[in-house]
Formats: structure tokens, sequence, C-alpha cells
């Protein structure tokens, strides 16, 4: 991953903005890892691994939850109490 300083981004943002199309470019500040600039085509795919992580997270606990007793009614019950 190539590390560019906030300063040579103002320099030359086009220059940033192609070479992200090719590679991830990590944006340091005083030395500290600030930004990541990807490009779309990688940022579509990690947002498609997040949903599919959050998928089988939710189905998991569903299975869970299933297995120890909780129905449909009993979880609308639950969620539409006043307690």
């Amino acid at each position: 991953m190539r590390q560019v300083s906030v300063s040579e981004v103002k320099e030359d943002f086009a220059y940033i903005m192609a070479t992200a199309q090719q590679e991830p470019i990590l944006v340091k500040e005083h030395d500290r890892n600030y930004v990541a600039i990807i490009s779309m085509n990688d940022y579509e795919d990690l947002v498609r691994i997040k949903n599919l992580r959050l998928k089988k997270i939710s189905a998991d606990l569903g299975a869970e939850a299933q297995a120890n007793g909780l129905t449909s009614e009993l979880l609308d019950e639950i969620l539409n109490s006043d307690a």
C-alpha cells in the first residue's frame, strides 16, 4: 500500500486519485494513519463482504434464539410490551 502525506494529497490530488484506482493509498498526518483512499470497486467489495458477514451473524443469532425457544409470537410480545 502506497503511503503519502496530507500535503502530498493536496499538491497532486489528481495523481493520488488515479493511483488509488490501481492500489489503496494510505494518507498519513503527523506520522499517524489518517485515512485510506481506495477505488470504488474496492469499496464495493468491502461493503459486500461486510454485508455477508452481517447476514451470517444474523442467521446464526436467529438460529440460536430459535434453538433456545424464541418464536415469532414471543418476539412480537417482547417487542410490543411497555416494559
